[in-house]
């Protein structure tokens, strides 16, 4: 299987950093003797009065439970081909064809490079990773929900290392600050998902700034380096948690009793292996049916020497360097990542059913025309797969040869079939139903149809600012 995975490598001219090749004794080693960790430890010991001793085991397991383990088979074979069954599975994958290299041409040569992402989904990372396969490798910063057996082994084969969130210890943060600064200073391309975690309505949540704080700061030691972030926006017809989502929008659920914790686990045991046999027979049938667009575009990078004081933003105290970096956190995720959110067909029919209501489908369809039309005018990235072929040909075609009125049709066209695709996936899911000439949501699931509308909410709140 490494056989396979370094001539996939060669095939298509991936280039790893050295980095990658580091393992974890050498990682282990380099906080050991990391002089921010000795003095904040010391600084704990005093306040505190816990031995030293204690303090650096507690050191050496944040350690053990951050750093990744990156290995070539896992990534490119195993992990590959996971990703690929997920994925294909799932969804019709969209991506912007050329934005990646697009943005990648923008990248001055020896720049610490830095994803950046809106959180949709705890699929992103396998979405993202797979549609980036032939590209790069990306270190994720993964949250403690994944820290369970074997999604944290193979998550640390991937690459991807592990962040608490909301973890207030000293100790731990300064840990995960400097291997941040080290994986990055030492070349790692790495990715983070600026809203820190899952919206719970769809729409974008405020920007977490702990991560960008440690990234901006490693230009501490490498202050000749440029760094550049590159902005990517995730959306989807299907969020596979959306209702385990929507239903926390006012806060986290109760914690169930232990027995019925047991008795969901023996209702997941029974029908689990009931699920995986009908979806592996509709896939031998070829009826099994895909849950829509995952789509993902590439946005507008952003050098930080370029930005208003980002040459010297490392060199600020730390409140003053905090007010800063809230101020990047908010341009990179509104104007950079959000500009670049892409549309797909659900979001589109469920802000047309927020502006409608229930209507008859003429309506409803007239409102889909309108909101493309606003997307379009806004040029917010819109994302149609194969089914859109034929007419992506046509409109090329008329483009071409000049023709007049042929785009307005087309138009029409492209959202009668928007409309179809996405009543489509919201019926088969029980949230939408057909009664007669009207289209209505079905009674309790507003706040699904909600959830997706936001998704895209905020390009047209730009639009009135």
């Amino acid at each position: 299987m490494r056989r396979g995975a370094i001539e996939f490598i060669r095939r298509y001219r991936i280039q790893l950093e050295s980095i990658r090749f580091i393992d974890r004794v050498w990682i282990r080693e380099r906080l050991a003797l990391d002089p921010e960790i000795d003095e904040t430890v010391l600084e704990v010991a005093r306040q505190t009065g816990e031995p030293i001793a204690v303090l650096r085991m507690r050191v050496d397991e944040y350690v053990e439970e951050i750093a990744p383990y990156f290995s070539v088979t896992a990534y490119y074979r195993t992990g590959a081909w996971l990703a690929k069954r997920l994925v294909d599975f799932c969804f019709e994958l969209v991506v912007d064809p050329d934005g990646y290299e697009r943005q990648a041409a923008q990248v001055p040569e020896g720049a610490i490079r830095v994803y950046v992402i809106n959180h949709r989904s705890n699929t992103d990372a396998v979405v993202l990773a797979y549609s980036l396969l032939r590209r790069t490798p990306l270190s994720y910063a993964v949250g403690e929900w994944a820290l369970v057996w074997p999604l944290h082994t193979l998550f640390r084969m991937f690459g991807s290392y592990f962040v608490r969130r909301g973890e207030q210890d000293p100790v731990y943060r300064v840990v995960l600050e400097r291997f941040v600064q080290i994986l990055t200073g030492h070349g790692g391309v790495t990715g983070f998902f600026i809203e820190g975690g899952l919206s719970r309505d769809g729409a974008l949540r405020e920007p977490r700034i702990g991560l960008l704080d440690y990234l901006v700061r490693v230009r501490r030691e490498h202050p000749d380096r440029d760094m550049v972030f590159l902005p990517v926006g995730l959306n989807y017809d299907r969020v596979l948690e959306d209702r385990n989502l929507v239903a926390e929008r006012d806060g986290p659920l109760p914690r169930r009793g232990f027995y019925r914790r047991m008795l969901n686990l023996a209702g997941i045991a029974f029908w689990l292996p009931l699920l995986v046999g009908a979806n592996l027979l509709k896939v031998a049938t070829r009826s099994h049916q895909k849950f829509g667009y995952a789509a993902i575009t590439f946005g507008k990078p952003l050098r930080l020497t370029e930005w208003p004081g980002g040459a010297t933003m490392h060199l600020l105290g730390d409140e003053e360097r905090r007010e800063a970096v809230e101020a990047l956190a908010h341009e990179l995720l509104v104007n950079r990542v959000g500009a670049v959110v892409p549309v797909t067909p659900v979001p589109v029919l469920c802000e047309a059913l927020v502006r409608t209501g229930d209507a008859p489908t003429h309506r409803v369809r007239r409102a889909v025309r309108e909101v493309l039309g606003e997307l379009r005018a806004l040029e917010v990235p819109i994302a149609l797969g194969q089914a859109f072929e034929a007419l992506r040909t046509r409109r090329a075609w008329a483009e071409g040869e000049g023709e007049l009125g042929v785009a307005e049709r087309l138009d029409r066209e492209e959202a009668d079939l928007v409309l179809l695709l996405a009543t489509n996936t919201m019926t088969r899911r029980r949230v939408l139903l057909q009664w007669g000439t009207e289209l209505r949501v079905v009674p309790g699931e507003e706040p699904i149809v909600g959830y997706y509308a936001n998704s895209i909410r905020h390009h047209f709140e730009r639009q009135e600012s």
